[in-house]
C-alpha cells in the first residue's frame, strides 16, 4: 500500500512506523546518523504536495530546513537544497560521490541559487553519500564544527557501523556539538573495505 493511503491526513504515523515502512536505511542508518550529528530534531509534517503527498519527516533548525524525508515502501526519498558555499564544496568534491549522486547533481538545474536534490535512497552507498551531503549542508549553515575536508577526502562514520567512532564521540563532547569531521574515516575507504569483504 502507498504511504499516503496507509497514513492519511487524519492518521499521523510515528517515526517508528515511518522507519518500519521505509526499512533499515531510514530507521537505523540515516535516522541514527541524524540523531548523532544533526542539532535539529525530526518533526512529522503533512503535505498535500502532488509530487510527494503524505506525511514526511523534516529536520529544521533556526527556521531553515536541513532536509526532508519521504518514506516509501522499502526505501525513502530525501530532498536537500545545496547552494552557496555548500554548492561550491560539492562541485569541488563531486568525484568523491557515487555516479547516482553525481548525475543527480549535474542534472538538477539551479533554482533560486540552489540545487533542489530529490534523492532515492535504496542502497547503502547512496545512504553514505547522503550523510556526506548532510555534513556539507550543516557546515554551510554553521551548525557543525570543523572546516571542509580537503579535496578528495570525505567525512563519514566508521565502515559498517551505524554510530560514530568512540574517538569521534569524544571529540564531539569536547567541542560541545556535532561530530568533528576530522575524527572520522572516509567513505571511500569504507567502500573499499566492503568490496574486499565481498571478495573474500
Amino acid at each position: 500500500m502507498e504511504w499516503n493511503l496507509l497514513y492519511g491526513k487524519d492518521r499521523k504515523p510515528t517515526l517508528e512506523e515511518a522507519g518500519a515502512f521505509a526499512g533499515k536505511l531510514l530507521s537505523e542508518d540515516f535516522m541514527g546518523f541524524m540523531a548523532e550529528n544533526c542539532p535539529a530534531a525530526p518533526k512529522l509534517e503533512y503535505s498535500g504536495c502532488t509530487m510527494q503527498p503524505g506525511w514526511n519527516i523534516k529536520f529544521k533548525k533556526n527556521g531553515k530546513n536541513v532536509c526532508t524525508l519521504y518514506p516509501l515502501d522499502g526505501y525513502f526519498i530525501c530532498m536537500i537544497l545545496i547552494g552557496g558555499d555548500a554548492m561550491a564544496e560539492m562541485e569541488a568534491r563531486l568525484g568523491d560521490f557515487t555516479p547516482y549522486i553525481q548525475g543527480k547533481f549535474r542534472d538538477t538545474r539551479i533554482f533560486q541559487g540552489s540545487r533542489w536534490l530529490y534523492l532515492e535512497i535504496r542502497e547503502q552507498a547512496v545512504e553514505w553519500d547522503l550523510e556526506e551531503l548532510v555534513f556539507l549542508k550543516l557546515r554551510s549553515m554553521g551548525l557543525t564544527p570543523g572546516p571542509a575536508p580537503e579535496k578528495g577526502k570525505r567525512t563519514a562514520r566508521e565502515k559498517g557501523k551505524g554510530t560514530a567512532s568512540e574517538k569521534g564521540k569524544e571529540a564531539a563532547l569536547e567541542k560541545g556539538k556535532g561530530m568533528a569531521p576530522e575524527t572520522v574515516k572516509g567513505t571511500a575507504a569504507r567502500r573499499k573495505g566492503k568490496r574486499n569483504e565481498d571478495e573474500n
